[in-house]
């Protein structure tokens, strides 16, 4: 994976900050750190937010 590709998350859900981010969502990938990656979820009303979530966490997009 690498900055500009899609990324499936697939940790369970979870509450960040007051916003619920759910298994299965797709997310894109900002950075790559070593084993982090700073990825942008857009919630549901469309708005983005950028994310620290372990590489291990993500599948990418097929």
């Amino acid at each position: 994976m690498k900055p500009g590709d899609k990324a499936k998350l697939i940790k369970p859900t979870f509450l960040n900050k007051g916003i619920f981010i759910f298994t299965g969502s797709t997310v894109e990938i900002k950075e790559i750190q070593s084993e982090k990656a700073i990825v942008v979820y857009n919630d549901k009303e469309g708005y983005p937010h950028d994310l620290e979530m372990n590489l291990t966490d993500l599948t990418p997009l097929s």
